[in-house]
């Protein structure tokens, strides 16, 4: 099978260097010559943590129309606020019958996908899909990928859900962690990244601008920081219970995905071995805001507000991450409108993920 692997940030270095290791043969793209130089230097990926090896690639190029060539899978590891310039640069070299993962989709990522291709004209048959999150916890680190773990659960939907099955059969040839979705927007509403990210960043913000060196979850979530992710994340299940889509809280997730144990959200995470060496961000500029409220809390609270239920913890954070960065977050992000879910009561939203129309 060949892959392609868009994307050579933490996570699209690390799934390309597994699959080469699992016997894959991996395109790896990236639209910055000066991010994967050393990688097509070396003709592959050097890989630590749960594996010590070197994972040699089959393409590495910032060629879209290369990369998707002959591809089988693709899989689109960037920051999701890229999702849409993926879309825009891949539709018109996408082929009839290729599966299309968004690794993860955070919230509303198939569907804007989706809306993108079919904006610039695109007609042919594909598989589009999206993850619940990152199969990897990993980072990169002097130029090697360093996987410290993965994930026993990754729930995936295809968009429409009717194709999930023709997905799925093709991710368990990559690994067993993948589980088949109801829909997306079941996966979407599982966003836990949205949960975990931008309030922790928030309320450790004097740490990252003085530089301050710090575990990100084990430091920065402290038992008031943790009781207030969990009102945010009161609010995003209450979001998927009007639409009638079941999620997990973040500390069911925690035991779920990582066998984390503990009565609270503080000693879940506190427990959680594979959170060692995540370390706190380096700038305010960083992707747990700029990605992760644009599309995480912003869609959630984009589809709270069109069925009237009401997020004031989530608004909240919004509010004071668009005064804090001067940054318009509701007007940049995810919302119904762009997700193409205008007009549309919960159980026409479910109808349309099911049936793609």
């Amino acid at each position: 099978m060949i892959v392609a692997i868009l994307g050579a940030g933490n996570g699209g270095q690390a799934l390309a260097g597994y699959l080469s290791l699992k016997g894959f043969s991996v395109n790896l793209f990236n639209r910055s010559e000066k991010r994967i130089r050393h990688i097509k230097n070396d003709a592959g990926v050097h890989i630590q943590g749960l594996f010590e090896e070197f994972a040699p690639l089959n393409i590495v190029t910032t060629d879209i129309k290369k990369a998707l060539s002959d591809a089988d899978l693709v899989m689109v590891v960037v920051p999701a606020q890229a999702h849409k310039h993926v879309a825009e640069i891949c539709a018109p070299h996408l082929e009839d019958g290729q599966v299309v993962v968004l690794s993860p989709g955070r919230t509303g990522g198939a569907l804007e996908f989706k809306k993108t291709l079919d904006k610039n004209g695109f007609s042919k048959r594909i598989y589009l899909a999206e993850t619940q999150t990152f199969l990897f916890v990993s980072r990169v680190v002097n130029n090697k990928a360093r996987i410290t773990g993965t994930k026993n659960s990754v729930p995936v939907a295809a968009f429409p859900a009717s194709d999930t099955d023709r997905v799925m059969s093709m991710l368990r040839q990559v690994h067993p962690s993948f589980e088949k979705a109801e829909n997306v927007m079941e996966t979407s509403l599982a966003n836990i990244g949205a949960i975990f990210h931008p309030s922790t960043m928030i309320l450790n913000m004097g740490r990252i601008e003085s530089s301050q060196d710090f575990s990100y979850y084990f430091d920065g979530i402290t038992p008031y920081v943790a009781r207030f992710l969990e009102r945010i994340d009161k609010e995003r299940q209450r979001v998927a219970r009007a639409i009638g889509v079941q999620t997990l809280s973040a500390r069911q997730w925690l035991k779920r995905v990582y066998n984390a144990q503990g009565e609270t959200l503080f000693e879940r995470i506190q427990d959680n071995g594979k959170y060692r060496g995540v370390g706190s961000p380096q700038t305010p500029m960083h992707r747990y805001i700029m990605e992760d409220i644009p599309t995480g809390l912003v869609p959630i609270a984009s589809l709270g507000n069109h069925l009237g239920v009401h997020a004031p913890a989530i608004d909240s954070v919004i509010g004071i991450a668009t005064h804090l960065y001067g940054i318009d977050f509701e007007a940049k992000g995810r919302t119904v409108e762009s997700l193409g879910l205008e007009g549309m009561n919960s159980r026409r939203m479910i109808e349309y993920v099911t049936r793609g129309a």
